[in-house]
C-alpha cells in the first residue's frame, strides 16, 4: 500500500477545470481494471493529487506510469501543450501499518479545507464523498471501515466524527512542504528506499503546521481529540519515514 503525491511541473495547474478531474479518474478506472489495484481514497487538487492505492502483482512505478502518460497526452492534446505536465519523480510513502491508514485518508480528505477551497467539506473531487454515501465503484472503503469497527454503523460515525475533529490548519501562504522524490521505475521496495527521508524535527514541524497544534501539546499527553489526532498522524508519518520502530 502507497501513499502516492503527484504534483505538476514546476508545481504549474493540472487540471484546469472539472472535466480534467473526470478524466484523470477515468484513467485511474481504466488501470485498475487492467492492472487489480485497490484505491483507498483520493483528492484532485489543482496543481496536485493524493491517492491511497493497494497494490497487487502489477508494480506501482508502472500503473502511475500508464496513468500519468495518458492524463499527459490528454492534456497535451486539450491544451496544445508541449512538455511535461507531471513532475518526472513523485512522492510515494510505504503504508504497511493499519493502525494508522484511517487517520491518513481523514487527512488527504482534509486537503480542500486545508486549501482553504470554497467547497470545503463539499470538495466534489476526493473520495470523501464516496465514504459518506457508503458506496463506490471506484473506491474500496470497506477496508478502511472495518478498520474502525466490524460493525459498519460504528465504523462510519467513527470516521465522521475523526473527519470533523481534524480543524482546518492555519498555513501560511509562504509554507511550502519538501520536495516530494519517488523513482518511478524498476522494482517499488528498492524505490522506496531511494525516498530522501525527512528527519524526526522536520516531520513534528510539518505535523505542527497542517494541524495547528503546539509542539508541546503534540509531543506531551494531551489527550484533546484534536492533538490526538496529529499525534496518530506524527507517529505514521515517523514510521512510514524509518525514524520510529514499526513495532511502537
Amino acid at each position: 500500500m502507497y501513499h502516492v503525491i503527484a504534483r505538476g511541473n514546476n508545481r504549474e495547474i493540472i487540471f484546469l477545470d472539472p472535466c480534467d478531474k473526470e478524466k484523470y479518474l477515468e484513467f485511474v478506472a481504466r488501470y485498475k481494471r487492467r492492472y487489480n489495484y485497490e484505491i483507498l481514497a483520493y483528492v484532485l487538487m489543482e496543481n496536485h493529487l493524493h491517492i491511497l492505492i493497494r497494490v497487487d502483482q502489477t508494480p506501482l512505478s508502472k500503473i502511475m506510469q500508464g496513468i500519468q502518460q495518458c492524463y499527459t497526452q490528454y492534456f497535451n492534446r486539450k491544451y496544445k501543450h508541449v512538455g511535461h505536465v507531471f513532475q518526472q519523480r513523485y512522492k510515494a510513502f510505504l503504508c504497511d501499518n493499519d493502525r494508522y491508514l484511517a487517520t491518513l485518508v481523514v487527512y488527504i480528505h482534509q486537503n480542500p479545507i486545508r486549501a482553504r477551497l470554497l467547497e470545503g467539506l463539499y470538495y466534489p473531487w476526493s473520495s470523501h464523498k464516496e465514504y459518506v454515501a457508503g458506496n463506490s465503484s471506484l473506491v474500496d472503503i470497506d477496508f478502511i471501515l472495518n478498520i474502525l469497527h466490524s460493525n459498519r454503523s460504528y465504523a462510519y460515525r467513527q470516521y465522521l466524527d475523526m473527519f470533523r475533529d481534524i480543524h482546518a490548519p492555519q498555513v501560511p501562504p509562504e509554507v511550502s512542504l519538501p520536495d516530494e522524490t519517488y523513482v518511478g521505475r524498476g522494482d517499488d521496495k528498492k524505490e522506496f528506499n531511494t525516498i530522501n527521508r525527512l528527519t524526526w524535527d522536520e516531520i513534528v514541524a510539518k505535523i505542527m503546521t497542517d494541524f495547528d497544534v503546539e509542539k508541546e501539546k503534540l509531543l506531551g499527553r494531551c489527550r484533546e481529540r484534536k492533538i490526538v489526532t496529529a499525534r496518530n498522524m506524527l507517529i505514521y508519518e515517523a514510521i512510514s519515514q524509518g525514524v520510529l520502530s514499526r513495532s511502537i
